[in-house]
């Protein structure tokens, strides 16, 4: 859940990292929300600069922020239907990759951005699962999800 609570330890912790990226590298759906983002990126640099080596399924650097940087319903398409979710969060995400999609804000303008890498999808973007049970089946199946 919080990452950058635990960054020292799970820095640290080189069995659970190497058993995670084996994962992706074995084509296994992983589906990152928020902290789970945060840890798959390659840095996180916490509120007082210090910064982690983490995962490194995501290029790029989390960093943490002094105040909140996201909050808010948002809703995102696929051809399985909508998920509704939310966005709450107190850091940003520098990385080169561009966005396989991007959540949508009640009143419809840009929301979080959403990455996907092989089967790996990765987001600030909370889903509410209950919203969307097909599109939830079929990222933990693997399969692949085409976002609107």
């Amino acid at each position: 859940g919080y990452p950058e609570l635990h960054a020292g330890t799970l820095a640290e912790n080189q069995a659970m990292l190497a058993s995670i990226r084996a994962f992706h590298q074995a084509g296994k759906p992983i589906l990152a929300e928020c902290g789970g983002l945060m840890a798959c990126a390659e840095e996180l640099a916490d509120k007082d600069g210090k910064v982690y080596r983490l995962l490194g399924l995501v290029p790029g650097r989390a960093t943490m922020a002094n105040r909140l940087t996201a909050l808010g319903l948002q809703s995102l398409e696929t051809q399985l239907g909508g998920l509704r979710g939310h966005t709450y969060h107190h850091s940003s995400l520098e990385t080169p990759w561009q966005p396989a999609a991007r959540a949508k804000k009640q009143a419809g303008s840009e929301g979080e951005a959403v990455y996907r890498d092989q089967k790996l999808v990765a987001s600030y973007f909370h889903g509410y699962f209950p919203s969307a049970p097909a599109l939830i089946s079929a990222i933990f199946r693997g399969e692949e999800v085409r976002f609107s």
